[in-house]
């Protein structure tokens, strides 16, 4: 994904997370099940043979509980962008949203009915909450 392309999806991302959440609707977070089981067991393998040499559960449970009420698409796009750090943005989106719900999964927090959509918004009105511990 070219930075152009990335920086207006940035933007536009941000836009509409805050149009959200500025609706006064209580937003979803990520323990409200926002990926699937099957996202999560299909990011996996992506997960451990690009992500795991350097990322285990404990690294994101910080990451997480850094980004304590950032919408989830802020992390998504910060993984698209900087990952893996040898060649950052060379996944697809698909394999991204599947190794997002896999960190999910790792973390402690359930899968649900719908899948992670990156370009269908539904990460947009996630909000990030700690794991816990």
């Amino acid at each position: 994904m070219n930075k152009f392309k990335f920086g207006m999806l940035s933007i536009v991302s941000a836009a509409a997370a805050v149009a959200a959440f500025g609706l006064g609707a209580q937003p979803k977070t990520i323990a409200d099940g926002v990926y699937t089981e099957e996202q999560a067991a299909a990011g996996q393998p992506v997960f451990e043979e690009r992500c795991s040499a350097c990322h285990n559960a404990d690294f994101y449970k910080t990451a997480l509980s850094n980004r304590n009420n950032q919408p989830l698409v802020f992390l998504f796009e910060e993984i698209l962008g900087t990952m893996p750090m040898d060649m950052p943005g060379s996944l697809m989106d698909e394999d991204y949203q599947n190794i997002l719900a896999h960190i999910l999964s790792i973390t402690g927090f359930p899968a649900g009915e719908e899948p992670l959509d990156y370009y269908g918004g539904s990460m947009e009105t996630v909000v990030i909450i700690p794991p816990e511990s």
